[in-house]
């Protein structure tokens, strides 16, 4: 039963979404002074984004806590803001007071609700879904990751905003179709921010302007991955419509100024628009299987993009892949250790040697009436065991970025045995419906470092996502050593300049108010998910 606790303004009475009479009405109207509809706002957007990533990933997803359900507070604390919370498995939604000024175009003493903005429920939604997807995501052991979370967040905010044929229909009547022209869609969570007297939290940057500075604050850096993400999009939307355009009016690249646009043009370029934005998120979602377990940085996410695109359309005929290449090489994102930065290059290494593993052929595979859903933990256990036995194998440790705990290269240091995170299933749906399966799993290992020299004692990980392919085989290992001195350097002298391992998702924010949210049970209004 979904039920939302009353929120001490006026009088805002407990709330049960699956009321009779509203499932009659097929729900409220919307309303910014109806906190039913607050309730109903954000469990539809939440519901919305979650079917998304269940469709792109095609399984059952899981949170970063032990638990089933993620609790959701329209109206938790008095403050500018929202956000994730792990250790309360509850989204956390402010509220802020207008007030008077010139530069404000509302009422003084009027309310803002962050749960009545798409964006900012989008955006805290895939914290944690993302915070499920690689937990290990939580410890910003360099800039790129809290700046990756916050990008990431922002993107599937703004793509899926691309899916709403409505809102789409207007973005390309106030662009004339030319998306080029930033404006007014390129803006991110204005509605929270209009109180405020600015335009926006963020803004796209399609120019290019501002590249990647490895000293920016994260929520600079995840603008920058979302602005080359959102420039790769335009490309290929200017590509597609192209031959539209053309079609109508008789052979020029664009409308001219003040040309009316006809309605089957209009319906046209809506549907390049929103479908692009539905594929192009989709892949972006699928990347994050591929992905590492730990460290990320924005330039191995465009590997695992190229990668897991590849993987699965390999003939890529509109060129998504070479436009986010060149998005990514104009804000000079560059992937370390790469000889090229060209598509054959940035796919991820496959192991040097065949690696097989026959209990996790998909013959041998059990599951709970779909290949999304293991059949129960024992079989999630019997597979992780398989993967543990193979990967600790000595000839196999180096390739999974591993080593042994004995190993007296690490003297002092401690070394744990390796752990396996998780083992997932891989099903992909192509453009063309080709379905692909497999399996995705992580792997971690912890080592101690002893402090000295001025530097003090902190917890260094290695490991690796691993794919596997239908048969059991390993197809690629996106690894991290546990032995890389030159990371282990790198980390260390980030954290001691950061302060410590940062908490990465204590500052995913929105930084409107500098109040953070009280830290005691969790506020008024909570919807479970």
């Amino acid at each position: 039963m979904l039920k939302a606790k009353s929120w001490p303004l006026d009088n805002y009475d407990d709330v049960d979404l699956n009321a009779v009479g509203l499932l009659i009405n097929n729900g409220r109207d919307p309303a910014p002074t109806d906190p039913v509809f607050h309730h109903q706002m954000v469990y539809a957007v939440a519901m919305t984004t979650y079917a998304i990533f269940r469709a792109a990933l095609g399984r059952e997803l899981s949170w970063g806590f032990p638990d089933s359900k993620l609790n959701l507070v329209p109206h938790a604390f008095e403050e500018a803001n929202a956000q994730y919370v792990r250790d309360r498995k509850a989204l956390l939604f402010g509220w802020y007071r207008v007030e008077a000024s010139n530069r404000v175009d509302m009422p003084g003493g009027a309310l803002i609700f962050s749960c009545l903005s798409h964006d900012v429920i989008a955006h805290e939604l895939t914290h944690a879904l993302l915070d499920g997807l690689r937990v290990r995501f939580d410890r910003a052991s360099n800039p790129d990751v809290g700046g990756f979370h916050e990008g990431f967040a922002d993107l599937v905010a703004m793509l899926q905003r691309f899916t709403y044929r409505n809102v789409v229909r207007s973005i390309i009547l106030n662009t004339h179709g030319d998306l080029t022209k930033a404006g007014e869609w390129s803006r991110l969570v204005y509605e929270l921010a209009r109180g405020k007297g600015t335009s926006a939290l963020r803004s796209i940057d399609l120019a290019g302007a501002h590249r990647y500075n490895p000293q920016a604050e994260e929520h600079e850096l995840g603008t920058i991955l979302v602005s080359a993400l959102l420039d790769a999009f335009v490309t290929i939307y200017t590509h597609k419509s192209a031959g539209f355009i053309r079609l109508a009016t008789g052979g020029r690249k664009t409308l001219a100024e003040g040309e009316a646009m006809s309605a089957d043009l209009l319906n046209e370029l809506t549907h390049t628009a929103s479908r692009l934005a539905g594929h192009l998120l989709t892949m972006c979602i699928r990347a994050i299987d591929y992905c590492p377990p730990i460290d990320i940085t924005l330039g191995e996410y465009l590997r695992a993009l190229i990668t897991a695109d590849f993987d699965l359309v390999p003939d890529d005929p509109w060129s998504y892949r070479e436009a986010l290449i060149d998005a990514f090489r104009k804000r000079h994102i560059f992937p370390g250790s790469v000889p090229a930065l060209s598509e054959d290059a940035l796919l991820w290494d496959r192991p040097r040697h065949k690696i097989v593993i026959p209990g996790l052929n998909f013959g041998e595979l059990r599951f709970s009436a779909d290949p999304g859903c293991a059949a129960d933990a024992a079989e999630v256990l019997r597979q992780a065991r398989l993967i543990g036995e193979t990967i600790c194998l000595p000839e196999n440790l180096d390739t999974f970025g591993l080593a042994d705990p004995k190993d007296k290269y690490f003297a002092p240091d401690k070394v744990d045995p390796p752990v396996i995170e998780s083992v997932r299933s891989l099903r992909r749906v192509g453009p063309d419906g080709q379905l692909a399966f497999g399996l995705v799993a992580e792997v971690i290992q912890r080592r101690f470092v002893q402090g000295g020299g001025g530097y003090p004692s902190f917890t260094f990980r290695g490991g690796a996502t691993i794919i596997f392919g239908g048969e059991g085989e390993v197809r690629y290992v996106i690894a991290k050593s546990v032995k890389s001195e030159t990371r282990l350097m790198r980390q260390r002298d980030y954290t001691m300049n950061s302060g410590g391992d940062v908490f990465a998702l204590d500052k995913c924010r929105h930084e409107l108010g500098k109040k953070r949210p009280p830290r005691g049970p969790a506020g008024r209004g909570k919807v479970e998910h």
